[in-house]
C-alpha cells in the first residue's frame, strides 16, 4: 500500500523504448557496477543492485528493505560467504567426432611448423623462424579452407 502510494503517476507507453534514468538511478547502477568488482563480479547482477539501493540513504526501497532488517553491510557480508555464479566454473565439452583424414594431416603438419617455429627462435634464428612462419600461414589458410569445405568453422586449430 506504502509503494503504491509513493508511485508517481506515469503515461503509459508502448512498443519498445529507452527509458529516461533519474540521477538517482543512475547512481544506483554505477554503485552496482562498484559493488560487482567488490565481489570478484564479472556481471552486475541482483544481488549488486540490492547492495546499490542500500547505499541510498534516501531511497525509498531502501528505507523499506531497512525497515524490514536490510542493511548494506550485513548484506555485503552475507553476500561475500556465499558463492555467486562467476564463482562455478563451466566447461564446454565437444562432442567426439572424427575428423577427416586431411584434416587430421593438416592439424599435425601445421603443428610440425609450429615446433619448428620453437625451435628456430630458441636458437635465435629469427629469420628461418620468419621463413617457417610464412609457410606455416599456407598451410593455416589450407586448413581453414578444409574446415569450411567439412562445415568444421567451429573448429579451432592449434
Amino acid at each position: 500500500m506504502r509503494v503504491e502510494q509513493s508511485k508517481p503517476a506515469r503515461e503509459k507507453t508502448s512498443g519498445p523504448m529507452e527509458l529516461p534514468l533519474s540521477r538517482a538511478s543512475k547512481q544506483v547502477l554505477a554503485a552496482a557496477a562498484e559493488e560487482a568488482g567488490l565481489l570478484s563480479s564479472k556481471r552486475i547482477g541482483t544481488e549488486h543492485l540490492l547492495l546499490a539501493l542500500l547505499h541510498e540513504d534516501k531511497c525509498f526501497a531502501a528505507q523499506i528493505l531497512a525497515e524490514r532488517g536490510v542493511h548494506l553491510n550485513s548484506t555485503r557480508e552475507e553476500l561475500m560467504r556465499i558463492p555467486h555464479d562467476d564463482s562455478a566454473h563451466e566447461t564446454f565439452v565437444r562432442e567426439p567426432r572424427a575428423l577427416p583424414e586431411d584434416v587430421v594431416e593438416l592439424q599435425t603438419r601445421v603443428r610440425s611448423i609450429k615446433n619448428r617455429i620453437e625451435d628456430a627462435i630458441a636458437n635465435h634464428d629469427f629469420t628461418k623462424a620468419h621463413e617457417i612462419s610464412e609457410e606455416e600461414g599456407k598451410e593455416r589458410d589450407k586448413l581453414y579452407l578444409l574446415y569450411r569445405k567439412y562445415g568444421l568453422n567451429d573448429w579451432l586449430y592449434d
